[in-house]
């Protein structure tokens, strides 16, 4: 508790008696003085000091759970008055909690008024007259008095280059190049199986079925539509059991930019197999031709990733051949947690790509850049590394892929789909410009290679082909819900 606030309200309480109908005039210890109109009174309370030992307007500057940082410009405040607190600056009307201390642990309770199922129940970490930090849990937020202090904080202790709408200049934040000397896959194909005839031979005879993964069991014989929607679309790329996140995402990027590219590749021999036009580690050509048998788990539900009502679609044909192409190759484990550069050069021939990290970018620089790669035709492929942020009707998920779209409206920066598919906006996220959400978004940035001369022309927002939603429906697997909760700062997307 800091008593002087305390002897604050009592020595400001004193001045009541001397208001006028204009207002209330407060005359601070230090020599300041406020001056309430009484317009904005709705009542006075009297502040015992037993009821609290937080007290005052604390102005939230940022947010951090190890190296997870989500910065604030102090606009979000929470305003501690003995058994009251509110919390407000987040939108629409501030919200008022009923407060409970037990000062020995500086520890409270805060129940929301309205909303009972609302319980805040947080440590006071730290408290002086300049900074207060409340602890939930693994989560450290960070108060300062004012909005201007919190705004400095920020800029000190996380400084950040000056804004531009250069896109240049912005392209030069990015990271993480995937680029590589010795081959146009990418680095990580460096130095890998060299293919052979006889490999050649194996991939080409669709009775060779790809090992199972995924704890699925059975190759299934299934009716296959490619086009369901007479083009490829991204919402024939509905997740299930499988966790390659990131060959969906690719999928569904390649729908978005490239639907012509991806008719090019898959040929249907009209037997039931499906030959795919893909790359060996060395950037050669190479085709993959598989079966309409699908992979299913040991009761026969399908556990790869389908279109919508549940159809074998062009997508699943590409994560069988992607999966039957690992199998020989061995690249990678297997295509659980393969990343997006790893997988978009099988079938483009090209693994030339870069990343924007978390907090790399300005909200409108983050805007600029996506816009101006999907221009280019570039595949853009992204995650966050905070959960549960609202964006539209759905959330953000860590540990998870989603591929970039251009905006609907103006209140968005940017579209994320999620490659669950879900909801009736097929599983979209709406990317609104505020800075706690932006913040924790990371993008790889991939060049199309062999699919860049079948860029659509004119691209706009992704509106989702209407389907009917069926009780018969596969959703993702708890397996991969239950990672994402378990996992949430996994480096490997699922």
């Amino acid at each position: 508790m800091i008593r002087k606030n305390l002897l604050f309200i009592a020595f400001a309480a004193a001045f009541v008696m001397q208001a006028s109908a204009q207002g209330i005039v407060v005359h601070q210890t230090d020599g300041a003085m406020t001056i309430i109109p009484s317009s904005k009174i709705d009542h006075i309370s009297m502040v015992e000091e037993e009821d609290c030992y937080v007290f005052g307007v604390w102005h939230l500057g940022f947010w951090k759970n190890g190296d997870n940082v989500i910065k604030y410009d102090g606009t979000e405040y929470m305003a501690f008055a003995g058994k009251e607190m509110v919390w407000g600056g987040k939108g629409g009307d501030p919200d008022t909690y009923s407060m409970k201390y037990y000062p020995r642990s500086k520890y409270f309770v805060a129940t929301n008024v309205k909303r009972k199922s609302d319980v805040l129940r947080w440590y006071v970490n730290r408290q002086t007259e300049k900074l207060l930090v409340l602890r939930d849990g693994d989560v450290y937020r960070y108060f300062y008095p004012t909005k201007e202090e919190a705004d400095k904080a920020i800029m000190e202790q996380y400084p950040s280059h000056v804004e531009t709408s250069n896109i240049n200049i912005i392209l030069r934040y990015g990271g993480s190049k995937s680029n590589s000397s010795v081959t146009p896959m990418g680095k990580h194909f460096e130095n890998r199986h060299v293919t052979t005839d006889d490999d050649r031979a194996w991939l080409l005879n669709p009775a060779n079925e790809p090992n199972a993964i995924a704890g699925l069991a059975l190759w299934r014989k299934k009716t296959v539509k490619l086009y369901p929607y007479g083009d490829p679309v991204p919402a024939d790329v509905n997740q299930h059991a499988i966790g390659d996140c990131c060959a969906c995402a690719v999928f569904a990027s390649l729908a978005y930019l490239y639907p012509d590219f991806i008719k090019h590749i898959i040929t249907d021999n009209e037997d039931g197999t499906y030959t795919i036009n893909m790359y060996d580690p060395q950037g050669q050509p190479v085709d993959v031709c598989v079966s309409n048998k699908i992979l299913c788990d040991s009761g026969g539900t399908i556990g790869q990733l389908t279109g919508k009502n549940n159809a074998i679609t062009w997508a699943t044909i590409l994560e069988k051949a992607l999966i039957k192409w690992q199998t020989l190759y061995k690249v990678d484990e297997d295509v659980e947690g393969i990343g997006t550069e790893n997988v978009a050069p099988l079938f483009t021939g090209c693994g030339d790509s870069f990343a924007f990290s978390p907090n790399s970018l300005h909200n409108s620089e983050f805007k600029l850049a996506i816009e101006y790669c999907l221009g280019e035709g570039k595949l853009c492929i992204g995650g966050f590394n905070i959960g549960d942020l609202p964006c539209g009707k759905l959330k953000t998920v860590t540990g998870h892929a989603f591929t970039f779209m251009l905006a609907d409206d103006e209140s968005s920066l940017f579209v994320m789909r999620n490659p669950w598919g879900i909801e009736d906006v097929d599983g979209k996220l709406f990317i609104p410009d505020e800075r706690t959400i932006v913040q924790t978004i990371d993008a790889r940035i991939v060049d199309p290679g062999a699919a860049a001369p079948y860029l659509r022309e004119g691209l706009k927002p992704y509106t989702p082909p209407a389907f009917i939603r069926r009780s018969t429906d596969i959703g993702v697997s708890p397996r991969l819900l239950n990672r994402h909760l378990t996992h949430p700062n996994s480096i490997e997307l699922w």
